[in-house]
Parts: C-alpha cells; structure tokens; sequence
C-alpha cells in the first residue's frame, strides 16, 4: 500500500490527531486539515480513528471552513453543493416508493439520475419523486457532524412519514448506506432501502474491457454488479476513488491524485456504479470511465 500516494494523506495523521485530541483536548490548523485528507476508505484499517477524532474535534467547535460550508448549503439549500433549487410547496399525495435522487445526480451528474430514470421506467418499476427532496446527510456524519446529520435524519423522516414513504430506492451508495445506517429503524420509521441496481440485475453487458471502480459505501453490491458486467474481473480498479467524506472540497489536490493514480493506473476503461465515483474519475479522463447507468441505459 502507498501510504502517501503525492497528496499528503497520511495513516499517522489519523493516529497522531485522535491521541492529541485525546489528551490535550486541542487540534490545531495542521491537524485539521490533515485530519480530512482521510477519504475514510479504510484501506489503513484506521478510518475508525480518524471518524472518531472528527467528532471530537467538531464537539470541541475545531471546525474547518469546508465542513461550515457544507452544513451551510444544505441547510439553506437543501444539497451539500449549495445550488439554490426552487422549493415545490404543493401538497404532495401519498408515496408508498420514492426514488431519491440525491447530491451529486441532481446537480453534478444529472446524465446518471436521466439514464437511472429511464432504466427504471424500461422495467415498469413505479415510483414517485419528492417535490422538496433534500440531501440525506450522510456528508455531514462523515465529517463528524452528528448533531447536524442528525437534524437532518430527522427532518427527512418527518418528510418521508408524512408523505407515507415505505420504500426508498436510490442511485447514489452514500444515500444508500446513510438510510440504512442512519434512517432505519429510528424515529419509528422502517423503510425498505434499494440501490437501483440491484433493479436491474437481469441486464447483461460485456465487460471485458472494464474494470469495476467498487464505491465504499456498496462494496457488498460488487458481486451483482459483476454479473451485470459480465467478464469485467473480480479486481476493483481502486480501493477507493479518493473524494469522499469530504476531501474533494477540502482539499481537491488530494483527490485529483488518487483520481489519476486510478485511471492511469489502469490499462482497461473503468466503470462505476457511484456516482460521486464517476465525478471524481471522469475529471481525469472521460472518454476513459463510464457509469453503469448510462452504459445499460444505450443497450436498453
């Protein structure tokens, strides 16, 4: 394993914060900004550690800019990007099963949430669509942000039970894993939770050009996705895609490394079944990676 891989990202910091802040109570300016070059992915076996310091540091009020942000443009925006997005208050009628579209689909890759769409329609899979749909949280738990993440379980929840929501299906895995994790089962909601794909595991396309980019938060969907992606191999482009838990807006440097380290690394063209995956690895090379949405969505 390459520790360092150019971008800074260091195991030690991990380690290194969680004992400081542990003793001393105190993280300075350096600590924090090495603290979130972790993209959390677990590849050290000391993402436990640095998840732990993080919500230190936050109840301690060590608080980066990036994380302020965050919690700022989906508090005011209803998504971790900020884009202001023009509330439907219509009374909405009653929903049994929803797709929630998510961040990154609605405002980053919108070519994903069409493709994912339109597959679903292909397959006579009925859902509704909220009309004030707002990001699942799963950001800001990353970050270390409980007590924000949990405001927003709550206030979904509450969303999700007036509308009488029982099932939800989602495109994004960090959606997927924040619902199973954080909404099921609490405040007396009990849904059932779907990634697409496994919607769509009677579709078949060669793959052996590809090599699969498995997404941390659905490792466990590889084995599915591989029979979609007939012949792509067992081996996963990458541990991880490098963005995640919130290093792209902390530091993109790091994330563009691991990013390139990923694509060239690899001789076949890449595909993925997350979108933020997808945003982080086609920003080095497009016409090298592909979404597994879009790829079932030209053969459907």
């Amino acid at each position: 394993m390459d520790i360092k891989e150019n971008s800074g990202c260091s195991p030690i910091s991990s380690l290194y914060c969680n004992l400081k802040i542990r003793l001393t109570g105190n993280l300075n300016d350096k600590n924090l900004n090495d603290l979130y070059k972790c993209s959390l992915c677990n590849e050290c076996h000391l993402a436990s550690f640095n998840h732990d310091t993080r919500e230190k540091a936050v109840s301690k009020s060590f608080i980066t800019s990036h994380i302020v942000g965050i919690k700022n443009n989906i508090m005011r925006s209803g998504n971790s990007y900020g884009v202001s997005v023009k509330n439907n208050c219509n009374e909405q009628a009653k929903m049994e099963t929803i797709l929630f579209r998510g961040c990154t689909p609605t405002h980053k890759t919108p070519e994903i949430l069409e493709s994912a769409e339109n597959l679903l329609k292909i397959k006579d899979i009925n859902y509704s669509i909220l009309n004030n749909e707002t990001c699942c949280g799963n950001i800001l738990f990353n970050l270390g942000d409980i007590e924000s993440g949990n405001e927003v379980v709550k206030s979904n929840i509450e969303k999700f039970k007036a509308t009488g929501v029982k099932r939800i299906i989602t495109i994004c895995p960090g959606c997927y894993n924040a619902f199973n994790k954080y909404y099921k089962g609490h405040y007396g909601f009990n849904p059932e939770i779907i990634l697409a794909i496994d919607l769509l595991n009677d579709s078949i396309i060669n793959g052996k050009e590809y090599v699969i980019q498995d997404p941390c938060h659905a490792k466990e969907k590889s084995h599915n996705v591989r029979k979609i992606i007939s012949g792509a191999g067992n081996k996963s482009a990458s541990h991880c895609c490098g963005a995640g838990a919130g290093v792209m807006a902390h530091d993109n440097n790091v994330s563009s490394s691991k990013a390139r380290k990923t694509v060239n690394g690899n001789s076949e063209n890449i595909v993925t079944y997350c979108p933020f995956c997808y945003l982080n690895l086609s920003s080095v090379n497009s016409d090298k990676v592909s979404d597994i949405y879009m790829l079932l969505a030209e053969t459907a």
